[in-house]
Order: C-alpha cells, then structure tokens, then sequence
C-alpha cells in the first residue's frame, strides 16, 4: 500500500500524554493541515474509531497506529481483518446515528512513528466493506 509520508517535529507538552492520544493528535493535526474537517475522535460506539473527518465529499474513518519506532513490521499491520471488521461495525452505528446513509465512505489508515520527530504516513481507502 503506497502512503503519503511526511516528517514533522511533535509538540513537546505531549509527550506525557497516553501513547494512543499522543499519536492521534498527531494524526488529526495532519489531517487538518491536508483540509481535513474532524467531526469526532475516539468515537465509542458499536466499537472504536480514532477519527472521523470529512474530505472532498468523503466520511473519512480513520484507524490510527502510533509507534515509537519501526520494528520488523509496519503499523498498518496491526489493522487485522478482526480490527477493520469492528471499525466497519462503530461507522455502521456512526453513519446510522448521523443520518448519513446515503454518504461516500472511505477507511484511512494513518501510521504515526516517532518520539521527537515524527513521521506519518497517511494511507487513504486502506480497506473496504467486503
């Protein structure tokens, strides 16, 4: 899966912040800066979805996975088919919520790696409802 990277200083007061948070907020920041509009974060229902945006006509629900370092394997690999399976349900349950039955979807899978300087790489559409 090819991925948008960038590289990017992290804010230092977040460094004290829970690891899941610390990598969200780095990927919502991100998200803004491309024209992203964040509609919700860490939305719990029916599951888990880190963020919710709108994006050129798309509800954009986005897995985030944060890391301190690159290790044998990606972030992204942690999105198991189990994983997308309850992300689907909790944006079922979003979608259904918000009257958005008729919405282009689309399931972005952000990786965040770093501690000082963070490198994010933004995959768009990383998985479908099958």
């Amino acid at each position: 899966m090819a991925g948008d990277r960038e590289k990017t200083r992290s804010m230092p007061d977040l460094r004290n912040k829970r690891k899941g948070n610390y990598g969200e907020t780095a990927a919502a920041g991100f998200l803004r800066a491309k024209g992203y509009e964040i509609h919700a974060q860490n939305y719990k229902r029916g599951g888990e979805i880190d963020i919710v945006a709108k994006h050129r006509g798309y509800v954009v629900f986005v897995e985030v996975k944060y890391r301190k370092a690159f290790a044998n394997w990606l972030p992204v690999d942690a999105v198991t088919p189990a994983k997308q399976r309850q992300i689907i349900r909790a944006a079922q349950v979003y979608i259904a919520e918000n009257g958005m039955h008729d919405a282009d979807i689309r399931f972005d899978v952000i990786e965040v790696v770093g501690v000082e300087e963070l490198e994010i790489n933004h995959i768009e559409d990383a998985f479908n409802v099958n």
